[in-house]
């Protein structure tokens, strides 16, 4: 198996067509062709499947265009670290971030980061831990900032666990139930939710839990959203309520919008956490970004508290 082999591979993947890969590798479309013809023989395997709507992807290509594209990362990196030695770093970093850690963690740190290393070019995708967590998997981030339960530990991710994060019950300013004190009060309300299920759980099965355990029927959970974005603007225009972490309303962004509603029943306690692949070493630039972001994160909520 050869590295211009996945390469191939993954870019016919990418680009959805042979000919949108011959062209963005600068190669004739029969190499790329043979090459994973060639790639399909030694598997054993038939990783991809021609027709009038285009490729797509057997069973067993999707498994393996993970890994392969966790191997060119790897590749890139390699040669990338070894340049670096003699020159200035250059470069990009791909990190994921769920929203409380972007504003209490990574917007300190970057303009720190990016004055030491000018040339390194961040990007940064946002998203729910479930997404970030397939993320990383499949080889698309260096690593991600999210909260996660305390009990998960997955044994091909290293986490490195940073501060304990609460949520609390999340309105609009005004809103009519703004000084209640109870589950029980906000029983008939409706709530808003990201779709529920992931590696962290969901606030949505909390919530169900919540009013399990008060003997309320479950709660009237009217919509759900694919981010917390979309979240938090509804909830600024409507009396729907939400569960998210208890930062958000003390944001800039948020701060003259929402706020939270203080129950007394115990809410769910996160960690926030670094994740990256256990068997993918970062490279200088990216260990400098994570070491400084931990640093960063562990001395602002010592301090607090």
């Amino acid at each position: 198996m050869k590295l211009i082999q996945l390469r191939a591979f993954c870019s016919v993947v990418d680009m959805g067509s042979f000919r949108s890969a011959a062209r963005a590798l600068d190669a004739a479309q029969s190499t790329l062709t043979e090459s994973i013809q060639s790639l399909e023989r030694e598997l054993g395997v038939t990783l991809l499947v021609r027709s009038n709507q285009g490729i797509s992807l057997t069973l067993a290509g999707k498994v393996f265009l993970t890994r392969a594209r966790s191997i060119i990362l790897d590749c890139d990196r390699a040669v990338l670290d070894v340049r670096q030695w003699n020159a200035t770093p250059e470069g990009q970093i791909a990190l994921g971030v769920s929203a409380e850690p972007l504003s209490a963690c990574l917007m300190p740190v970057f303009s720190s980061f990016t004055r030491r290393f000018p040339k390194v070019q961040l990007h940064v995708a946002g998203g729910k831990t479930k997404r970030l967590i397939e993320m990383i998997r499949a080889g698309r981030l260096d690593f991600v900032m999210c909260p996660l339960s305390p009990d998960v530990c997955d044994i091909d991710l290293h986490i490195e666990r940073l501060y304990h994060s609460k949520t609390s019950v999340i309105a609009r300013k005004g809103h009519p139930l703004a000084a209640a004190r109870s589950v029980r009060e906000l029983a008939d309300c409706q709530w808003i939710s990201v779709r529920p299920a992931g590696v962290a759980g969901s606030a949505e099965n909390h919530l169900i839990e919540l009013f399990r355990a008060q003997g309320l029927p479950p709660p009237k959970i009217a919509i759900t959203t694919e981010s917390l974005l979309e979240i938090l603007h509804i909830i600024s225009e409507t009396d729907y309520l939400t569960v998210e972490p208890g930062m958000l309303p003390g944001m800039k962004l948020f701060s003259s919008a929402l706020t939270s509603i203080s129950i007394r029943e115990p809410l769910e306690s996160r960690e926030v956490c670094l994740i990256s692949r256990r068997m993918s070493p970062f490279s200088h630039v990216t260990q400098e970004l994570t070491s400084m972001l931990i640093s960063y994160s562990r001395l602002r909520h010592r301090a607090k508290g």
